[in-house]
């Protein structure tokens, strides 16, 4: 599992970006791909996440939770 730092989280749209520690690359998810979906209202920017990316989607990140 890789590590990053949340960028940016919208809750209202259920979006954001994680900059990638290992790359430096900006990732994008949604709410659908939270590990947990009550961290939904604790997700803040500047957060530790943790996440695999998205084999189809190289700039997609899932299974996103706080590291």
């Amino acid at each position: 599992m890789s590590t990053g730092k949340l960028q940016e989280w919208n809750e209202g749209e259920g979006a954001g970006r994680i900059k990638d520690d290992q790359s430096g690359a900006p990732l994008q998810f949604s709410s659908n791909d939270l590990r947990n979906p009550t961290e939904r209202r604790n997700l803040h920017r500047g957060d530790k996440v943790r996440f695999e990316i998205d084999a189809n989607q190289p700039n997609h990140a899932i299974e996103v939770g706080k590291a």
